[in-house]
């Protein structure tokens, strides 16, 4: 296989309970709707790159119950290369706890169990195939001392290398200098700011303390850091023109935001590994996630290039 989207990651099996509020600590709310979905942020974002036209392989752990069963079945059925996932007789699939209110947005509580078990010495059996991809994802729902064995081999390759710090947790800087792009959202970007030993922001406000941020983090060897911000859409910041590129959502009305990141980093990848550029890769990305908005659950919320194309041509 040749150019292919590699994703390395989780995949977990989203049970989601959708309610008109979302409770506070203590409180009960009742007369939701309960709904079992296929997710993982690694996962999310395999189907968000094949069902947008890339080839891609995915890699994770997952147990060998019934849930893992299904997310194995599911993402095979997808047209993911799926034989490199690993299943682990000894650990539970991967499992998330959602809840979802009237306006789509969440309280997500994460079980890893397999994903917190896909160890270094693992991820190295499969050097050739990292280093031989077009283009890698890497989330953070996996342990830290994999992802920086994933660059380390990366870096050995062509590959365009992705980290999508999510959940957001502390990385060396010798990691950052194998990465290319990171993808945060706003709260990420301040968090690894925050963690590389900046000082806070304190006094900055909208773009002049986004541009702040990505500026600095990009002085650790990362060149490129694409922002997303939700209903505002995404801003892309590089080192050579150290300025943001603004690119705006699309107005929809959303009703479930849960892997609408996912659908972002995933068709990003996928578009990047034909060659495109980012600027045009991020529209592409952006429209997807505008359509994954407005449909219920991860992986089912994923749009089909056609859908994406033709959400493009809209405006």
């Amino acid at each position: 296989m040749d150019n292919y989207v590699l994703i390395i990651g989780s995949s977990n099996m989203d049970l989601n309970v959708y309610s008109k509020k979302l409770p506070s600590p203590g409180q009960t709310v009742t007369g939701g709707i309960f709904k079992q979905f296929l997710g993982g942020k690694g996962a999310n974002q395999a189907v968000a790159s094949v069902r947008s036209g890339a080839k891609t392989v995915f890699i994770g752990k997952i147990g060998t119950d019934a849930y893992g069963d299904q997310m194995f079945s599911s993402l095979t059925a997808e047209g993911i290369d799926t034989n490199n996932i690993i299943r682990d007789p000894h650990e539970a699939s991967g499992v998330a706890f959602i809840l979802i209110d009237e306006n789509g947005e969440n309280m997500i509580s994460v079980a890893p169990g397999a994903n917190f078990k896909l160890s270094p010495e693992e991820i190295r059996v499969y050097s050739e195939i990292i280093k031989n991809a077009r283009v890698l994802v890497v989330q953070m729902e996996i342990p830290i001392e994999t992802i920086t064995e994933i660059f380390t081999i990366a870096s050995e390759g062509k590959v365009i290398k992705i980290l999508n710090p999510a959940p957001l947790k502390p990385i060396s800087i010798n990691t950052l200098k194998n990465i290319d792009i990171i993808i945060p959202n706003e709260g990420e970007l301040y968090g690894l700011h925050s963690l590389l030993g900046y000082k806070a922001l304190d006094g900055i406000e909208g773009e002049e303390k986004i541009l702040k941020a990505a500026k600095d983090i990009t002085l650790y060897g990362v060149n490129t850091i694409i922002i997303t911000l939700g209903r505002k859409g995404c801003v892309v910041y590089t080192s050579e023109t150290k300025q943001l590129l603004k690119v705006p959502a699309f107005k929809v009305n959303a009703m479930d935001t849960v892997g609408a990141g996912d659908c972002f980093n995933g068709v990003l990848a996928s578009k990047l590994s034909e060659g495109k550029s980012i600027e045009t890769a991020v529209k592409y990305a952006t429209a997807a996630a505008s359509i994954a908005v407005t449909r219920r659950g991860a992986q089912a919320s994923m749009p089909y290039k056609q859908e994406i194309e033709e959400r493009l041509n809209q405006g």
